[in-house]
């Protein structure tokens, strides 16, 4: 049965992902619709690229990635003839396409409305989260727990266990207080003993200084008994749960935390747009190891990117070291390939193809090649 669930689970995340980027595509396709007459003409391409692994990477003479063998496969089924033009960073090989002076770029290409207008974008092909490079937190895991329970929601549980226990205690010191004097005192010493009783019974320590004597004190403490395992269970589990999502979202679990650290990403890239867009202080960089070396030199806390990017870097290359990437779902970018205005004909070619690679197994296949881990 559980083996059927998630099989269905799994069919049904593949369907919303295929949907996601057919309507993507629609999105695009109809945007860039009536935008001025082709003017492509079929021949020898000039594809620029730029270093960024793992979409684009030199390789000697070679030219290796993600986007290399998707296009590869692109270019293998229209029978086009290309060359590289290899570009230093990012922000001169994205100059050089608006320029006209490469036809496209197979980096990828943040989906944005600016560059709709721009540039000539294709379909998406991958969808990106963003990562937060950054040192390691020195925080004592001691000290960083009993802070992090410090919160409203952690206070409102604690404020209803004790409302419960409350309640119990006085019901039971009603049914005790006058056959059971010595165990259940008079007045709010009474109450006293009932919250102890309460507390002892729920956690099962039973020490066995309080015993109801009476038919009715009994029947209490049996339901008390039942109903306060179910009552610590749940407890323990609604505090487990915010430490659990404190831990995933330290430091990154909103817009806001990322406005109180200084933070660095790719200058023009769609992780630039998001910090402009949610009024987020950055430093602009041209290159990536640049970016995680400035956080070494504590020019920067932390650095904003693709997260597969960041991850690949780490592994690959080491440039991570003393340096750790936390995954956020705060933010998704679409990549796609973008070629000069002029090559609307072009983009119009290589759409459907590209949505038959990245629906089929041999995208995976190319996924995982490259290292990425979805």
């Amino acid at each position: 049965m559980e083996l059927v669930v998630i099989k269905n689970w799994v069919n049904l995340r593949q369907i919303q992902k295929s949907m996601k980027r057919f309507f993507l595509a629609l999105a695009v396709l109809f945007s860039l619709s009536g935008q001025g007459n082709a003017h492509y003409k079929p021949g020898e391409l000039k594809v620029g690229v730029s270093e960024i692994p793992p979409f684009v990477m030199f390789d000697g003479a070679q030219i290796l990635g993600v986007s290399a063998d998707l296009w590869r496969n692109i270019a293998d089924s229209l029978k086009v003839q290309y060359t590289y033009v290899r570009f230093s960073n990012y922000l001169d090989l994205m100059e050089a396409v608006k320029q006209g002076n490469v036809d496209i770029t197979i980096n990828p290409v943040t989906l944005t409305d600016t560059r709709l207008h721009i540039l000539r974008l294709s379909i998406p092909f991958y969808t990106s989260r963003l990562g937060l490079a950054e040192r390691p937190s020195t925080n004592i895991p001691l000290i960083t727990v009993f802070f992090s329970l410090l919160n409203w929601r952690t206070l409102q549980l604690i404020v209803m266990l004790f409302i419960v226990v409350f309640i119990f205690a006085i019901f039971i010191w009603l049914a005790e207080r006058r056959k059971n004097p010595k165990e259940f005192r008079k007045n709010h010493r009474g109450i006293s003993d009932g919250i102890w009783w309460a507390f002892v019974t729920m956690t099962t320590v039973g020490y066995g200084d309080k015993i109801p004597k009476t038919k009715l004190g009994r029947l209490l403490t049996l339901v008390w008994m039942l109903y306060a395992i179910a009552l610590l269970f749940s407890f323990t589990a609604e505090i487990s749960s915010e430490l659990t999502v404190t831990k995933l979202q330290d430091g990154i679990s909103s817009v806001d935390d990322l406005r109180k650290m200084k933070v660095g990403t790719l200058e023009q890239t769609g992780f630039a747009s998001f910090c402009r867009i949610n009024h987020i202080t950055y430093t602009p960089f041209t290159d990536l190891k640049k970016g995680l070396d400035a956080i070494k030199e504590k020019q920067i806390e932390a650095f904003v990117g693709d997260v597969a990017t960041l991850e690949y870097c780490f592994e690959k290359y080491k440039l991570g070291r003393g340096l750790e990437i936390t995954p956020s779902s705060l933010n998704e970018q679409y990549f796609c390939f973008a070629a000069n205005k002029r090559h609307q004909e072009l983009i119009d070619e290589i759409n459907p193809v590209m949505l038959n690679i990245t629906e089929s197994a041999e995208w995976v296949e190319i996924i995982y090649k490259n290292g990425i881990r979805q």
